[in-house]
């Protein structure tokens, strides 16, 4: 954005704040016990994070297991231990197997089968990068893609018929850099997002302010470049959604502090950058860290979270996808000093409730979403040490 200050490091503005105040809480010397299965009428949720304890806050205990009740409430049941840093989850698209990164200097990824009200392991697979961000699995459940935050790579695995990680397919490294001195001064790959009903994957590079699309073969499991896009220099595109449509792209850039959309041709997998949208309301300090993104089922909203500002902010879609409305921008939790730093959201299935994980925060929020977009808090924050990631079951 030009003419405005700098940002400060993202790691030294939350080192700072937590400092104000947010370390030292208490609510974790005692952690629950894992629960009975929900009632038939709950679901499941999932919440990764940080057992390290970034910036002096403490540290979760495991991947926390949950009740979502049908208010959208959430309920922490207890942790599934023994993994480091699992900074980010995702479900296979059976329902029945949970992945997760392990956020580390040597980087792996874990399966986990879904079993009653617990995890069973099903085994882990070095992802011959650092810092694993991000993963998702392919819809048709044969292989398994992460994001290399620190060593600028994208890794491919097969997936086994029970969900098991196998063999490493490919792994492609990002080249580049952009004008940021401390947050560009290498390529950071953050995200893998597989588009509907092809074998393409999307896949936004804060460090060098590229979005790329790759084609996985569905034989070899091995990646071939579509298209490479530049957003915009110094934006820094972290995380991104797409339309239902399929015809458009949300763009969440965390050094632009802007949500862009794009047009996206999934005939030729290539994008055209459009408009950007501030994440920060009218009048608010405009150096902020925007993080996750989500659009609902029926294209009707966008929901995006901010850290520094400590928001969710919505916006209404219109032409078709083609262009965003601010409706509004909700805080997280009006209570307590310091960020709250929401790093992840996410959806529930129905596309009415939408869930931040505040990792200096220390707990998982919840607003309920109208059909404009509308956010209305529900019930108090829930505590939970140092989150990252909230997944909602399907089942």
């Amino acid at each position: 954005m030009p003419g405005r200050s700098p940002a400060p490091s993202r790691r030294a503005f939350l080192g700072t704040a937590a400092a104000a105040g947010i370390g030292g809480l208490a609510w974790f010397a005692a952690r629950p016990a894992t629960a009975a299965p929900p009632p038939p009428a709950a679901r499941r949720a999932y919440v990764g994070g940080f057992t390290a304890g970034e910036y002096g806050l403490p540290g979760l205990p495991g991947i926390g297991i949950g009740t979502v009740g049908t208010d959208g409430s959430l309920r922490i049941d207890g942790y599934h231990e023994g993994i480091d840093n699992p900074s980010y989850l995702a479900q296979g698209p059976g329902g029945d197997v949970l992945y997760s990164v392990s956020q580390t200097d040597d980087g792996h990824v874990h399966a986990f089968r879904i079993a009653g009200g617990g995890l069973e392991p099903l085994g882990a697979a070095p992802t011959e990068g650092a810092t694993p961000v991000h993963l998702a699995a392919h819809p048709d459940g044969r292989f398994l893609m992460t994001a290399n935050y620190d060593s600028a790579s994208v890794a491919v695995h097969a997936l086994a018929e029970d969900g098991s990680i196998g063999a490493l397919l490919d792994l492609v490294e990002h080249r580049g850099t952009g004008p940021d001195p401390e947050e560009q001064a290498a390529p950071h790959p953050h995200m893998c997002l597989f588009v509907p009903g092809t074998h393409d994957v999307i896949v936004p590079d804060k460090g060098n302010d590229h979005v790329y699309v790759y084609s996985l073969d569905p034989d070899s499991g091995r990646l071939t470049e579509r298209s490479r896009t530049l957003v915009a220099e110094g934006a820094g595109p972290r995380h991104a959604a797409l339309h239902p449509s399929g015809r458009h792209l949300y763009v969440s850039n965390e050094l632009g502090s802007t949500l862009t959309v794009c047009g996206y041709d999934p005939g030729g997998a290539a994008l055209t950058v459009g408009e950007s949208v501030s994440v920060a309301a009218p009048g608010a300090d405009p150096r902020n860290a925007p993080s996750g993104v989500v659009v609902d089922a029926a294209g009707r909203y966008v929901v995006t979270a901010d850290r520094g500002l400590d928001t969710v902010v919505s916006y209404a879609v219109r032409d078709g996808g083609a262009s965003l409305d601010l409706v509004e921008s909700q805080p997280v939790t009006t209570k307590g000093p310091g960020t709250r730093w929401p790093r992840g959201i996410a959806l529930d299935p129905s596309g009415r409730y939408v869930y931040a994980a505040n990792q200096a925060g220390q707990s998982v929020t919840v607003h309920r979403v109208s059909a404009t977009g509308r956010l209305t808090p529900v019930g108090a924050p829930v505590p939970v040490a140092s989150p990252s990631c909230v997944v909602l079951s399907e089942r």
